[in-house]
C-alpha cells in the first residue's frame, strides 16, 4: 500500500499544472485534482500500479478535457500551451492537434493580426519586439493582438459549443 501523503506531494504539482493548464480554472482544477487521486486510490485497489506518475498524468489529462467538453463557456488562450516534449504518446497527439487548429485560425486571420498573435505567442516576442518587427506602433500592434485574441477565442468557443 502507497503511503498517500507522499504520493499526493511527490505527484500534486503535476496534476495541478496539468489541470490547470487544460482547464484554466481554479475551481475545476481543484475537482480535478480529487478526482485523480481518488480515481488512482480505486484504480490501486484492483491492480498494481508500476508507474504511479504516468498513471496520474493520464487520469488528469483524460479528467480535465472530460471537464472542459462539459464545460458550457467560452474558451479563453490563456495558458494555451503548443507542443512540448512531456507526456504520453496521446498527450502529444492532442497537443498537435490543437496547434494544427490553432495554426489553421491564426491563417484565417487579417494579415497583421494574425503576423503580431504568431509573433507574440508561437515566438515568444514581447509586443515592443513585435512592433519593432512589424515596423508598426506599440498601440497597434497591441489593438492588432487584443482583435485576433477575441477572434480566436470566438474561434474555439465555438467548436467547444458544437461538440457539446
Amino acid at each position: 500500500m502507497p503511503d498517500w501523503n507522499t504520493l499526493i506531494d511527490e505527484h500534486g504539482p503535476l496534476v495541478v499544472r496539468i489541470s490547470w493548464r487544460i482547464l484554466g480554472n481554479a475551481a475545476d482544477v481543484e475537482d480535478n485534482v480529487q478526482e485523480v487521486f481518488f480515481q488512482a486510490y480505486r484504480l490501486h485497489a484492483k491492480t498494481e500500479v508500476r508507474h504511479w506518475r504516468g498513471l496520474l498524468r493520464r487520469l488528469a489529462t483524460l479528467g480535465a478535457l472530460a471537464k472542459l467538453r462539459r464545460r458550457r463557456q467560452n474558451v479563453s488562450l490563456d495558458g494555451l500551451d503548443l507542443p512540448g516534449t512531456e507526456g504520453l504518446p496521446e498527450d502529444g497527439l492532442i497537443r498537435k492537434e490543437l496547434a494544427a487548429e490553432l495554426r489553421r485560425a491564426i491563417a484565417g486571420l487579417p494579415e497583421r493580426e494574425g503576423a503580431v498573435f504568431a509573433l507574440r505567442y508561437l515566438e515568444g516576442l514581447t509586443l515592443a519586439e513585435v512592433a519593432e518587427s512589424l515596423q508598426i506602433t506599440y498601440q497597434a500592434t497591441a489593438t492588432a493582438l487584443s482583435r485576433a485574441r477575441a477572434k480566436l477565442e470566438g474561434v474555439f468557443s465555438a467548436g467547444v459549443r458544437e461538440e457539446e
